[in-house]
């Protein structure tokens, strides 16, 4: 049961988000039925005109129709979910039973989920949330792969850092920490060979870490060399990073339920003691290359600042 990339249908969700942005042009030349489920119309907007031969869906996947309507058709199902969200755990569950109703009476044959590393981390509320998707899709009898990534490293402000002329690193938490990064071109590879190569990934759970661990701080120090001049690190208060990323999530204006801003609480507090660190070798095999280092990873983005 090989893939047909003339009539196979690909669907990924949260298309227009950080995790799709280097894959859809992996895929779109490779598979001729794209299929990119959105949330927002300026999402859709965006999506239609940047990938105007790939099919744009706004929908709610919280909602069974929704969920069944994406899905119909569709071959290989790309599920990314809401972060840090109070139903997360509950729309995971919706586009599950849609996805088994398509693989019993159409055309699923895979499902695969991203996942986080470490969702077994019980204090972390928005890991919790991703265990039970895993094992309620683990227990669904799809054909199904989970792949864990973490922390992103393409979120380092760079540019923001290397445009400044006296360069402060806000940290949200103590920057001896350390973490492991993903790379969101090397997630993008990982994901694009299981989709590619399909049946050899059923029932596979991979990490996808691009580091080793590594403290921000050690990461200020990396960058600081490269540009040739100090960074200075400045902690922000725990309530003020809360309140940014309550804002990032939901605008300024938003309002998070309280399992919400429990969840961001939590989060911070879990990172200002323990991090989230794990191995590269598993991301190096699906790759088939070695994942992106720090020190590459920053050198791409200045030069990509430079020249822009």
């Amino acid at each position: 049961m090989s893939v047909d990339v003339e009539n196979d249908v690909v669907l990924l969700t949260c298309a227009s988000g950080k995790q799709c942005s280097r894959l859809i042009p992996l895929l779109y030349d490779k598979w001729k039925h794209l299929r990119l489920a959105v949330n927002t119309v300026s999402s859709e907007e965006r999506l239609k005109t940047e990938y105007p031969n790939a099919t744009v869906m706004r929908v709610d996947m919280s909602r069974t129709d929704d969920a069944r309507r994406i899905l119909s058709g569709v071959t290989t199902v790309l599920y990314i979910g809401p972060s840090v969200h109070d139903h997360e755990t509950e729309i995971g569950y919706t586009m599950i039973d849609a996805a088994l109703h398509e693989s019993q009476h159409g055309t699923l044959k895979h499902f695969v989920y991203s996942s986080v590393l470490h969702p077994q981390i019980r204090k972390l509320m928005n890991h919790d949330c991703k265990r039970y998707v895993e094992e309620y899709l683990i227990e669904s009898g799809l054909n199904y792969t989970i792949i864990q990534p973490s922390h992103i490293l393409d979120q380092f402000p760079v540019g923001k850092l290397l445009q400044s002329e006296d360069p402060v690193f806000p940290a949200s938490f103590s920057p001896q920490v350390t973490f492991s990064f993903t790379a969101l071109q090397d997630l993008a590879e990982a994901f694009a060979t299981i989709i590619n190569e399909r049946e050899k990934h059923y029932l596979a759970e991979y990490t996808a870490c691009s580091t080793g661990p590594i403290s921000y701080a050690d990461v200020i120090a990396i960058l600081s060399k490269e540009i040739g001049k100090p960074i200075s690190i400045v902690r922000k208060g725990y309530y003020e990073t809360a309140d940014q990323f309550q804002s990032m999530l939901f605008g300024k204006d938003g309002n998070a339920q309280r399992d919400t801003r429990d969840a961001i609480h939590r989060l911070l507090l879990y990172y200002e003691f323990y991090g989230i660190k794990g191995n590269p070798n598993v991301l190096e095999w699906l790759i088939g290359r070695k994942p992106t280092t720090v020190q590459d990873f920053l050198r791409q983005r200045i030069s990509e600042t430079q020249t822009s």
